[in-house]
């Protein structure tokens, strides 16, 4: 391999902040936001030209999931304080029932809608932006990080920050820095794989309901008229046995997901697609997520020509839009003090140092084959414990989101979006506390961050924290077949 060699420069140092949150996901709102309101001063490191992450950037739709099976919501907070002014902005119908998986809610939403709202929120905490910003190195002496270094439009610069969070989603700052971390799967290390959501415009949103009711059997646990009526937001899972004859005749893209997803929007007559997939894809690799940019889109083409020809409903939509970029499920897991494993999801484990919960299925889909590995959601309410988010070696360094320390199947739970901030609430505030007391981040009481986050509305599994219930979206199913959408559950036995 040949190499050029950079000329030795110096290079400027532009913030000094207590906290640098790098990404503006879901877990970097909530830590930015949590951060900044617990009194600290807080400077949020973004690479795109607004915020969101996977929920503007990738359009993933709806958000998953607030509630356990009995209505209980169970993350609060900053999330919960997100959804209500996206509903008063009538950029969100709110919780809704998912008519799709075992989850008791689905919270969809209008990524504009998001994008303003999120802009919002960071700005009234005071949060501190530089947009169009990557972070290229981190700068380290011994257990301690002293500088990251960015670049952007104004060059290469350095900022200097008492403790950085890092919710890149592939734990970009934490992996320059010489963090420890795994990929994927044990044993082989394959990862998820990823997906192009996009968005279809002018379905007539009568004649799917309508066709719903005909086709109910092509349906995941066949729903009922009366169960489609109901549903102010149609959600759509199935269609397994019309898609492989469909792959089989060259129809439909042999590589992407063997079934229909898809949710219907705030926007009349606008739903989210979620079926494109490509697997063997490593979303730390340039050359992988180029590929699957351009593959993923012609996957949505021919899924799109598929919905016309066979849904009710179809037959005169168009693609609005597709993600800016590819939803990538699923890279690094940074090594932490404690990782969160399969048994204490599906066991419901409350932790003594627990900053959020999570309540989702382990939805894994397949990194090889075909078949989607889906628990069921709710059946368990489980905390994820600060010491998942501190990176074993490091004093001033913690991970909030999909980066978390975590194996691939508890992963398959922790990483959807309403759960990534919460965890980066949690992040934010212990990190918050640790600037007031002058600690590092391990010496933090967790006590006084549990504490803060009760008072500031979040939930936990303690005796405190007051219990709100939707009895209209306790899950009214019994246990359910995923066969038509080739799901199979793997760990029932443990349930």
């Amino acid at each position: 391999m040949d190499f050029v060699h950079e000329s030795e420069r110096k290079i400027p140092v532009v913030a000094h902040p207590d906290i640098l949150v790098i990404g503006a996901g879901p877990a970097g709102i909530g830590a930015a936001v949590a951060a900044a309101r617990n009194g600290a001063r807080v400077l949020l490191v973004e690479r795109y030209g607004f915020l969101g992450g996977n929920l503007t950037v990738a359009m993933v739709n709806p958000m998953f999931t607030f509630h356990d099976i009995e209505g209980r919501q169970v993350i609060r907070g900053i999330a919960g304080e997100l959804v209500d002014r996206l509903v008063e902005l009538t950029a969100s119908p709110g919780h809704v029932r998912d008519l799709t998986f075992d989850n008791a809610s689905m919270t969809p939403f209008d990524p504009e809608g998001m994008k303003y709202t999120l802009f919002q929120m960071v700005c009234e905490a005071g949060v501190e932006l530089l947009l169009h910003t990557w972070v290229v190195d981190v700068v380290v002496t011994g257990s301690t990080i002293q500088s990251v270094i960015i670049e952007n439009k104004s060059g290469r610069q350095a900022i200097q920050p008492g403790i950085v969070i890092d919710c890149s989603a592939d734990g970009d700052a934490a992996a320059r820095a010489g963090a420890p971390f795994t990929k994927g799967r044990e044993g082989d290390g394959m990862m998820q794989p990823v997906t192009l959501f996009f968005r279809i415009a002018d379905v007539d949103d009568q004649r799917l309901r309508v066709w719903m009711k005909a086709n109910r059997d092509l349906l995941k646990d066949s729903p009922t008229d009366e169960e489609i009526d109901s549903s102010d937001v149609l959600a759509f899972l199935g269609l397994q046995s019309l898609v492989v004859k469909a792959m089989e005749r060259g129809e439909f893209p042999a590589s992407a997901a063997p079934r229909i997803l898809l949710y219907q929007l705030p926007r009349k007559g606008q739903v989210a697609v979620n079926t494109t997939r490509l697997q063997g894809i490593d979303g730390t690799n340039a050359d992988d997520l180029t590929r699957a940019e351009v593959l993923t889109r012609e996957q949505a083409w021919q899924i799109h020509r598929f919905l016309k020809a066979n849904i009710g409903g179809f037959e005169e939509s168009y693609i609005l839009d597709t993600g800016i970029q590819v939803g990538v499920r699923e890279t690094r897991h940074i090594v932490g003090d404690y990782t969160l494993t399969e048994d204490d999801v599906l066991s419901g484990r409350r932790f003594s140092d627990g900053i959020a919960c999570g309540t989702f299925a382990i939805d894994i889909h397949p990194p090889d084959g075909q078949q989607q590995i889906y628990t069921g959601s709710g059946k368990a309410v489980y905390e994820i414990p600060y010491r998942c988010c501190t990176p074993v070696g490091f004093d001033n360094l913690l991970v909030a989101g999909r980066c978390i320390s975590a194996t691939h199947a508890a992963f398959g739970s922790a990483r959807v979006m309403a759960t990534s901030m919460a965890i980066g609430q949690g992040a934010g505030t212990a990190a918050a506390l640790a600037v007031r007391a002058g600690q590092i981040t391990r010496q933090v009481s967790i006590q006084a961050v549990r504490t803060t986050l009760l008072e500031q509305g979040q939930y936990l599994l303690d005796d405190r924290a007051e219990e709100i219930r939707d009895d209209d979206l306790k899950l009214q199913k019994g246990e359910s077949s995923g066969a038509a959408a080739s799901h199979y559950n793997p760990f029932a036995d443990k349930q």
